[in-house]
């Protein structure tokens, strides 16, 4: 007889670990932003061009780039300006940076005098060095304001694809309905799985998409049979989405089972829930207790296969058993898209 008891479950817990539910910061996504939204010649331009100004006559005064180097502190400016001011600000500091080097670095004995050869050959590699980084900002500065460009349109294809979801949704709904409209009880089931479909694509496709747990898909599921309907054991974990999709369908299935036939038919009957992480994949335990009692059945009917089809896209395995007191399964499918939440 399968048992869910604390001694039954491994006691070892992965360590991989995933950062809290706040927003992850993409430093990525927020150069584009910051590129695309300072224009050439604004204020905010000529802002980025003196504080880059500033930090490379700093690093030239701390001793960055003597000698034959004397240009080298202004390249990283001239380089950072270029990628979120654009090609004037860039030639702007290029030219200051010039200014700055002849006459607060060149000694002023020089000034009045012929410049060294190598003095002279330093100055023009470093013109033509600006002119190349310049260039290559620019490209940079192209490319993230396409990317920042390409990151809106896709928001608003997700945005539309969600609506138009919810609208075929809706359609099903009303043809599920009208077709089975003297079999209320396969409508119900079938749109339940569908309502269960939607929920992971409103979830994983909405404006905000939620960090989604196992605890939390649990509590959802025994939502509409009231929460304390269902009794949790584990430590909780975020799920991918890829994931997330068949295990809503999974967990959606074991619950309509349980309220047909099982621990939730009556008021007084609960699910043990608990899961366990082994090295490499967890373990989901399901033992219902307090229902009617339970035989087992040979005949396979669409709910069977459905939580075999959505058992092998986990690339899991399941076992079942039917104890005189309550259905008990588990179910163990690989940790590879799943980390321990804090």
């Amino acid at each position: 007889m399968f048992e869910l008891h604390q001694d039954h479950l491994p006691s070892t817990v992965s360590k991989r670990t995933w950062q809290d539910g706040a927003e992850q910061f993409d430093f990525l996504d927020r150069l584009a932003q910051l590129s695309d939204r300072i224009c050439p010649y604004s204020a905010a331009s000529v802002a980025i061009a003196s504080v880059a100004l500033v930090a490379g006559t700093v690093l030239r005064l701390v001793g960055w780039g003597q000698s034959d180097l004397m240009f080298v502190a202004y390249i990283p400016s001239i380089l950072a300006t270029g990628l979120l001011a654009g090609i004037p600000a860039a030639v702007g500091v290029t030219l200051v940076s010039t200014l700055i080097i002849w006459f607060v670095f060149t000694p002023l004995h020089l000034h009045a005098a012929s410049l060294p050869h190598g003095m002279l050959m330093g100055f023009v590699m470093y013109l033509i060095a600006a002119v190349f980084t310049i260039y290559f900002a620019h490209c940079c500065r192209i490319v993230l304001r396409r990317l920042n460009e390409r990151n809106r349109t896709n928001e608003l294809l997700t945005r539309e694809l969600q609506h138009r979801n919810r609208n075929i949704f809706t359609v099903i709904e009303a043809i599920v309905y009208k077709t089975l409209s003297a079999d209320a009880e396969n409508a119900n089931k079938i749109f339940g799985r569908i309502r269960s479909v939607m929920y992971a694509n409103d979830l994983l496709t909405g404006e905000k998409p939620q960090l989604l747990t196992l605890r939390g898909l649990l509590l959802q599921a025994f939502e509409p049979y009231g929460a304390d309907r269902m009794v949790p054991d584990g430590l909780d974990v975020f799920i991918e989405p890829d994931t997330a999709r068949n295990l809503i369908l999974l967990i959606n299935e074991l619950v309509t089972n349980a309220a047909k036939h099982g621990a939730l038919s009556n008021g007084t009957g609960r699910v043990l829930v608990g899961w366990r992480q082994r090295e490499g994949s967890i373990t989901l335990y399901w033992r219902e207790v307090g229902g009617p009692n339970v035989t087992a059945v040979n005949k396979r009917g669409f709910g069977s296969q459905l939580i075999s089809v959505c058992t092998k896209a986990l690339s899991g395995a399941m076992k079942s058993e039917f104890p005189m007191d309550g259905f008990a399964c588990s179910l163990t499918f690989p940790l590879s898209s799943l980390k321990r939440a804090a």
